[in-house]
């Protein structure tokens, strides 16, 4: 499964996840209105709000990024303290700080330049 994550400003999100969160391209251009980046084995499909589809849906993802999204992204980082490190030296929005959870994993979540939040985590050892 690869989700797509759609913004208002596909440069902008590009620049982000490219160069803030250090995701890879894997395919396209912002001008080709659609890029698949990497994080590690984990794929998003970054689009713009454009005229890939039927109007109808077209007009639908429009309305939606009028409103922030409820939904958070999970990805494995297994250098977790490093990575939330550098993501708070770069200024990003933490929506949450870096914490264990009890369900067995460390995680925190940021927020990308449109709205979104991603949620980056690694399983942690089970208590002794």
């Amino acid at each position: 499964m690869i989700p797509s994550v759609r913004f208002r400003d596909l440069d902008a999100a590009v620049d982000f996840y490219v160069n803030t969160l250090g995701f890879e391209i894997v395919r396209g251009t912002p001008g080709d209105g659609n890029v698949a980046v990497s994080h590690g084995p984990a794929r998003l499909m970054l689009e713009a709000a454009g005229e890939f589809y039927g109007e109808p849906y077209n007009e639908e993802i429009r309305a939606r990024l009028a409103s922030p999204p409820a939904h958070s992204l999970y990805l494995e980082e297994p250098e977790l303290e490093a990575y939330y490190a550098r993501l708070q030296d770069a200024g990003v929005r933490v929506v949450d700080p870096l914490a264990e959870r009890p369900w067995g994993q460390a995680e925190f979540t940021v927020e990308d330049s449109g709205g979104n939040w991603l949620s980056f985590w690694r399983a942690t050892p089970p208590p002794a």
